[in-house]
C-alpha cells in the first residue's frame, strides 16, 4: 500500500475513504493512479494542513463540490460555490430530452434557460448544439458571476449571454426551446433535507411556496404573455409533483407532449407546448 493510500485509510475514519481521496487529489492536483502508485510520497507540511482543513470542512457536512469548487455535469466540469445549486445528475435528463426532441444537432436553435444558476444546463446544451445560441437568466447576481465564469471556461464565445432577470417578466417569445429547473421543494420540507443541502445550498434555489409550485405558476403566467406555438418547454420537477404540474399546464392551454423518467425510473421532466 502506498503512503498516500495508507493516509486515506488511516486518517480520520469518520470521513468516507472515497471523499478523502477526492479531497487529497484536489490538494495534490493529481489522479487516482498517482495516489495508488506513489509508494514513497509524503505530504509536505502545508499540503497536510490544507488537506486537514478540507477534511474538517467535510466533517461539518459541507458538500464536496463547494469545498473543491467543482462539479461534473453532463460532459464537463463546472465551477461552483455556495451561491449556486450544485448540479445534479438527474438534471442531465433535460439535456437528453432536448436532444431527443431535436436530434439534428446542427439545428440553429434559440434556447432560454430560466433560473440558470451555475449555467450548467445552457452551457451543456450549447456545447451539444454548436450552431445554436442561448440566454440564461437569474435573479441572483452572485449566481450570474458563477455562470459567466463557466461560460469563459467552457464556451467563451458570443453564442451565450446571461441576464439579471426573473421568471415573471422576461420576454420568452423568440425562443425555440425553454428549459427550466426552478426551485421546487415545498417549504414544508425544509427541515427534512440532509444537512449537506439544508445548511449549505442557497435556499432561493431550493424552495418554493404553494407546495413547491409557485415558480412554475410564475413561468407559465409569463409564457402566456408571449404566444409561440412552436416553442418547446422542458421543466424539471420533484418526485411528487407530476400530477399537479400536468394539471397546471393543461389548465393554462398547454399540451403535455412527454414525461421523461430519470435513472431511478422516477418522472423527472415534462415537455410541453402551447395549444
Amino acid at each position: 500500500m502506498s503512503m498516500l493510500s495508507k493516509l486515506l485509510y488511516d486518517y480520520d475514519k469518520s470521513v468516507p475513504i472515497l471523499e478523502k481521496k477526492i479531497l487529497l487529489k484536489h490538494v495534490l492536483n493529481t489522479t487516482d493512479e498517482e495516489i495508488n502508485i506513489s509508494s514513497n510520497k509524503f505530504l509536505k507540511h502545508f499540503e497536510f494542513n490544507q488537506y486537514n482543513e478540507l477534511i474538517q470542512r467535510r466533517k461539518k457536512s459541507e458538500p464536496i463540490a463547494y469545498i473543491i469548487n467543482k462539479k461534473e455535469f453532463w460532459k464537463d466540469t463546472f465551477f461552483v460555490n455556495n451561491s449556486v445549486l450544485i448540479p445534479r445528475p438527474e438534471s442531465e435528463l433535460i439535456i437528453e430530452t432536448a436532444i431527443k426532441f431535436y436530434p439534428n444537432k446542427k439545428e440553429k436553435l434559440k434556447i432560454l434557460d430560466l433560473g440558470t444558476g451555475s449555467g450548467c444546463l445552457i452551457i451543456s446544451l450549447l456545447r451539444e448544439f454548436r450552431e445554436s445560441k442561448g440566454i440564461g437568466i437569474d435573479l441572483n447576481m452572485k449566481a450570474l458571476e458563477v455562470a459567466n465564469r463557466n461560460k469563459k471556461n467552457l464556451l467563451n464565445n458570443n453564442r451565450l449571454n446571461f441576464y439579471h432577470s426573473d421568471f415573471s417578466n422576461f420576454n420568452t417569445k423568440k425562443y425555440d426551446l425553454i428549459v427550466c429547473n426552478p426551485p421546487y421543494i415545498s417549504l414544508l420540507l425544509r427541515n427534512r433535507l440532509i444537512r449537506d443541502v439544508q445548511d449549505f445550498e442557497p435556499e432561493s434555489a431550493l424552495f418554493a411556496e404553494e407546495n413547491g409550485l409557485s415558480c412554475y405558476k410564475m413561468v407559465i403566467k409569463n409564457l402566456l404573455k408571449y404566444e409561440n406555438k412552436e416553442q418547446l418547454i422542458i421543466f424539471e420537477f420533484g418526485y411528487n409533483q407530476l400530477k399537479s404540474l400536468n394539471k397546471l399546464l393543461k389548465n393554462n392551454n398547454f399540451m403535455v407532449i412527454s414525461v421523461e423518467k430519470d435513472l431511478s425510473n422516477l418522472p423527472r421532466c415534462i415537455v410541453a407546448k402551447r395549444l
